[in-house]
């Protein structure tokens, strides 16, 4: 089997026990656990085809996608946001259509409701290319999110995809651009399905600090998005809509003395101001609120 599949966790011990059985055994499975959780590692590495590695600190998305691209042993990976839902049968069909097409860098299927949103974009039409794989139908796109993504790692330049600045938002859009940009494909597997639920991954009983968590990232990383493909003064353009909406809703907050509030959209003015600075993306969640 040419494919193995990473999942990038952190608090997700509630959701990992069911994914990894919707997964066929002879797959292997390697979690990165940010929580630096060791008793998550003892729980699942129970399963004979399941690796859990535990990081020396939490490493965040971007670092921990290259990651696995690194350290699993084939050259397909899978990688899963836990809070995915997989039909059965997913992985054998993926399997047929890797067995059939070499030339792209990344596919996924797609939701299965797309009501609100679908997890690709498409730019220009004229540009990109459709393909019939058997009983399946391609369509190349110019971005997909990554909650489920099969990545071939022979068209990744040393297994290095994400830039790892990025902790958490936009890496995948990042990434994205700079694989359009050399030309690579990107496709979505138009009647291949399955079911992410968004903003579910970590145990809801952390949901304040996860919900603060990405707040300060999200807008973090929207400005070095914008600020790295448009430069700086785009970047402030874009992002005073959300600077004067956290704003305004950290005033509101504090005249209804609703703490909670007030934290997740202060939240969001620390992450601008520590981008438009140029700082690190240096929040981390529950590790902040040790140290206050």
């Amino acid at each position: 089997m040419n494919l193995s599949v990473v999942i990038v966790a952190f608090k997700s011990e509630h959701l990992l026990e069911k994914l990894i059985l919707s997964i066929p055994k002879n797959y292997e499975i390697i979690i990165i656990e940010n929580s630096l959780d060791r008793e998550i590692k003892d729980k699942f590495e129970k399963h004979e085809n399941v690796q859990v590695v535990i990081p020396k600190e939490n490493l965040g998305y971007g670092k921990s996608f290259n990651l696995g691209l690194k350290i699993t042993k084939n050259n397909f990976i899978c990688f899963l946001s836990p809070d995915v839902s997989i039909p059965k049968g997913s992985f054998e069909n993926i399997s047929k259509i890797i067995n059939k097409i070499h030339n792209f860098s990344v596919l996924a299927p797609t939701y299965i409701d797309e009501s609100i949103h679908k997890n690709y974009q498409i730019k220009n039409k004229n540009l990109l290319k459709n393909l019939i794989i058997g009983e399946f139908s391609l369509i190349e796109v110019d971005e997909i999110d990554f909650a489920m993504s099969i990545v071939n790692k022979s068209n990744i330049e040393k297994n290095n995809l994400m830039d790892e600045n990025f902790f958490l938002y936009f890496e995948s859009t990042d990434a994205c651009i700079n694989l359009r940009k050399n030309n690579k494909k990107i496709y979505v597997i138009e009647n291949l399905k399955f079911h992410h639920f968004g903003t579910e991954s970590s145990d809801p009983k952390y949901s304040i600090d996860i919900a603060i968590s990405r707040n300060w990232h999200f807008c973090w990383s929207k400005f070095y998005l914008l600020k790295k493909h448009h430069g700086y003064l785009h970047g402030i353009r874009k992002t005073v809509p959300n600077f004067v909406r956290a704003l305004k809703m950290c005033l509101i907050s504090l005249l209804k003395k609703d703490k909670e509030n007030f934290k997740i959209y202060k939240a969001s003015l620390s992450g601008l101001i520590s981008s438009y600075f140029l700082k690190k993306s240096e929040y981390r969640p529950l590790e902040q609120k040790e140290k206050n």
